[in-house]
């Protein structure tokens, strides 16, 4: 599937550096990803039926912190993942990617099209078996 890169409202970087968070990224997914994540507009719903990777919620300094479901995918070749807060009011067409690197440092700009992989668990374990 294709998308078109956007523009967030930068409010990602708080929440991805918040130790209850980068720390299951790290034992789920296997990266702490870089702080902020990259928004795509694809041009299909995203394929929900995926297998979700779960992260719990928590609280920290006296405030909850929602669960969110994580999906692992390519970006234009590059292990990422996709984040669904579980408060999100995007709609299914709109994902959040995060990646163990600055996707916009890889020359990513508002406008352009990036092609995403979504990985399933089969294709997942697969590789592991390797």
């Amino acid at each position: 599937m294709h998308g078109k890169i956007l523009s967030g409202l930068g409010q990602a970087q708080y929440f991805l550096t918040r130790e209850g968070y980068s720390r299951q990224f790290l034992e789920r997914l296997g990266f702490v990803p870089f702080p902020g994540t990259l928004n795509v507009l694809l041009n299909e719903p995203f394929p929900a039926e995926q297998q979700a990777i779960k992260i719990e919620g928590f609280s920290e300094e006296g405030r909850s912190f929602g669960e969110c479901r994580c999906y692992r995918i390519k970006l234009n070749g590059i292990e990422a993942a996709v984040v669904r807060p579980e408060r999100s009011r995007y709609p299914p067409e709109l994902i959040e990617v995060i990646a163990p690197v600055k996707l916009r440092a890889l020359g990513l700009d508002d406008g352009d099209t990036a092609e995403i992989t979504v990985n399933s668990i089969s294709q997942e374990l697969k590789c592991r078996n390797q």
